[in-house]
Order: C-alpha cells, then structure tokens, then sequence
C-alpha cells in the first residue's frame, strides 16, 4: 500500500483523507485552521449515513447539509442519489477541507457560508431535505437551529435529520422538536468505522 493509499479511509463507499495524509498537512500548512470544530469528520455524520441508506431519498432530490464541516453528508447525497447538494457552515475555513473531498469522491457540492439564523427562507424551501450531524454542541446553537427547524418545517421541507451523541444542548433541541414538531427521537449505533452510539432527530412532513 502506497503511503497516499495508507492515508485515506474508506467509509460507506467515500473516501475520506486521514490527518497524516499530505494533501491535509498541506491544507493545515497553507490556509487557516477551521475555526468552528470542522477540523475532521464527526462520528455523528455517519448515523445520517446509515440512516439514508435504508431510507434512500428520492433521486435528483434537493438537499443541504448543515454545519457541513468535510462535507461528507453533501458528497455521499450527490454520488448515491444523484442530489442537487448544498453545504452550509458558518466558518469559511472548513471549505478547502470539503472541496478536496468532494473532488476526492468526484462529487459537485455548491458551498454556502452562513449562519443558520441567516438563511433564506426562499433557499429552504427549496430543500427536500436537510441534514446536520453533531452541529448542537453549545447551548447558544439550540435556539437560531430550533427556529432554523420551524422555518423549514413551514416552508414545506418534507424530512429534517439532526444526530449527536446525546449532549445536553442537542437532548433540549429534541424535546422541543417533539413537542412542537411531532419529531422522533431514535437511538442508533453503528461499529464501522468504530463502535459508537447516539441519537437521530428526525422531523418528517
């Protein structure tokens, strides 16, 4: 195996690089550090993955991930359902990190920086679907995701899936979720590419 090969993963069919891997020291090197925690690929993200491969969204859907980081979500929606992605996250510096994944996985994924309070409702109710992994981590983020949550669900998104591992911030998004929205909450695990376990709040119209 090359030292290239060696320093890229495989993960449900995406190929994801490693930190040891040159072409991210480079980035490292080169461009400013994500800012926002996006400096890798958060185990939540997978649950998501796991989740649309047994409820696979409709073909061409349209589709944003949240609090994108690496984009994982984004490119794994563009190349097994053919979905018109956008990836959103506040910290501009995550989008060197996304970029060299989506050519990695010869994924075309449309970039947005923005806060999740400033997106358009115009641009939500284009989504068929939107998605966030590990994205409520502080309690300040409950409040702009649970008002992001009842824009979409009034501008007609049909399914919203937000995964965390259980922290408190995102366990109080959820009951607020259920209560208002009619939201599940699930609890999930999975053992590759490690073992881990967490929840999924998913809000369907």
């Amino acid at each position: 195996m090359s030292s290239k090969e060696k320093h890229i993963k495989e993960v449900r069919g995406l190929k994801i690089y490693k930190k040891k891997h040159k072409t991210i020291k480079k980035l490292l090197k080169d461009t400013s550090t994500p800012e926002i925690h996006g400096d890798k690929v958060w185990f939540s993200s997978y649950l998501i993955l796991d989740y649309l491969n047994e409820h696979k969204p409709k073909k061409k859907s349209n589709i944003m991930e949240i609090g994108a980081g690496w984009g994982i979500l984004a490119i794994h929606c563009y190349k097994d359902f053919k979905a018109n992605v956008i990836a959103v996250d506040a910290d501009k510096n995550v989008f060197p990190f996304l970029d060299i994944h989506a050519k990695l996985n010869r994924a075309k994924v449309t970039n947005k920086v923005s806060r999740y309070e400033n997106l358009k409702a115009s641009l939500i109710a284009e989504q068929d679907l939107i998605l966030g992994g590990d994205i409520c981590f502080w309690n300040e983020l409950i409040e702009p995701l649970y008002k992001l949550i009842k824009r979409a669900v009034r501008n007609g998104v049909g399914t919203i899936i937000i995964a965390d591992p259980g922290r408190s911030p995102f366990l109080k998004l959820a009951k607020r979720c259920k209560k208002d929205f009619g939201a599940e909450l699930l609890e999930v695990a999975m053992d590759d590419p490690y073992e881990e376990d967490g929840y999924l709040l998913i809000i369907k119209q």
